[in-house]
């Protein structure tokens, strides 16, 4: 089985799990599969087709392409008034990324004790800002794309979940409202097949075709959710880190030798917050990434600072109950640029303006206009290639995607 479509073990192990008790309790007589069953099933299947006129971004789409989907099926159940099981299947297509390979995108076996204390373990939702955990809801907001510089869809392989375990409860404040906790340790599965190489591929240290090895000890994190007593207002702190980040591959400057990066500790802190109110939904949240990397070459090492400052703030409305139109503005901002270096390239800021049209309870769909300022994260890589990167980028995207 190649490497990248194969399950993790502690993943697979949960999702071989829910199958084998589903089919006996099915055996069983005890689970039927009727209007009075505990098990759940879902899924959807999305399409669309992605222009771009300046650069290909967020993947090769300067031509156009339909090589824009997703897939992706649930199953749950519940064991008793506690435990909770159950797996997702996922696949995607996003230009060269992908290539609709099937994966497990995530599979837990969730107890909950009681309000203030549960635990998951197995292939857990990463817990990142307002939406890491919600990505795949694509029905219960306008937009296409989320907004990339805190959600960029090349790197949802990467960092939509973790192999491990997390302990989780929701602890009442009284008046102040109520907060939700999160704490979370586990690893990361990571190869050169998936998006996040290409960031590793676009600084130039790697001869073609790129990184050839990648590898993280474990990420581990937390979270806090305040409910506050402001009726439909919440805000949150994500925190999380990589611990052992890796890349290897040919030195560009000497083929015959290797170059690596590595940094141990790579950090991620977001601040969020979200309001809805009648038929509106704002949000913002900003979050800076930063590590500190060693570049490992024949002829030394040196360090390398990564400072980044992501922030975007949106809004949407439902008009009724057919239409949803949202847009936002999105920033990224390169805290530690080179001095000299070209301004262009150390900043992306994204206008963004989105529709939904919802055809029945089942199908949707959306069209989205983008305006782009600025080619950080813009790669010129094998996979989306960019001989010459222009500092202005519009793109148009359209997208179907049908829930059952």
């Amino acid at each position: 089985m190649n490497k990248n479509s194969s399950l993790p073990g502690l993943g697979r192990v949960v999702l071989v799990s829910l199958i084998c008790g589903a089919l006996a309790g099915l055996a069983r007589g005890a689970i039927p599969l009727g209007s009075n069953s505990n098990v759940q099933i879902g899924g959807f299947i999305g399409q669309g087709y992605i222009v771009t006129d300046g650069n290909n971004y967020p993947f090769e789409d300067k031509d156009g392409t339909f090589d824009f989907r997703e897939m992706g099926v649930n199953v749950s159940t519940t064991v008793g008034d506690h435990l909770r099981i159950g797996g997702q299947l996922f696949a995607q297509r996003l230009g060269n990324y992908g290539e609709d390979k099937v994966k497990l995108d995530w599979a837990v076996a969730d107890y909950n004790f009681r309000q203030e204390f549960g635990i998951r373990l197995g292939r857990v939702k990463y817990p990142k800002g307002l939406y890491g955990e919600s990505l795949d809801l694509d029905a219960v907001r306008p937009f296409i794309f989320l907004p990339m510089s805190l959600y960029n869809p090349v790197v949802r392989d990467f960092n939509s979940a973790f192999n491990g375990g997390m302990f989780y409860g929701n602890v009442n404040a009284g008046k102040a409202g109520s907060v939700d906790y999160k704490i979370f340790y586990g690893a990361i599965p990571v190869n050169p097949d998936q998006g996040v190489a290409d960031f590793f591929n676009t600084t130039g240290l790697y001869a073609s075709p790129g990184v050839t090895y990648l590898h993280i000890d474990h990420t581990a994190g937390g979270q806090l959710q305040w409910n506050t007593p402001v009726n439909g207002l919440k805000t949150v702190l994500s925190y999380s880190y990589l611990n052992g980040l890796d890349g290897i591959g040919k030195f560009s400057a000497y083929p015959v030798a290797n170059v690596a990066l590595h940094t141990d500790r790579y950090e991620y802190t977001t601040l969020s917050a979200e309001y809805i109110r009648d038929q509106w939904t704002f949000a913002a949240e900003w979050q800076r990434v930063a590590g500190t990397f060693n570049v490992i070459t024949p002829f030394g090492t040196s360090i390398s600072e990564s400072k980044v400052s992501n922030w975007y703030v949106s809004a949407a409305r439902r008009l009724n109950d057919k239409f949803e139109v949202g847009a936002y503005y999105s920033s990224e901002e390169n805290d530690n640029a080179s001095p000299g270096s070209p301004s262009g390239g150390n900043h992306n800021r994204d206008w963004a303006l989105s529709l939904k049209y919802e055809l029945n309870e089942h199908v949707i769909i959306k069209l989205e206009g983008h305006s782009i300022n600025g080619t950080y994260d813009m790669f010129n890589t094998v996979r989306t290639p960019n001989s010459v990167l222009k500092n202005h980028t519009d793109y148009v995207a359209i997208k179907t995607t049908l829930s059952f």
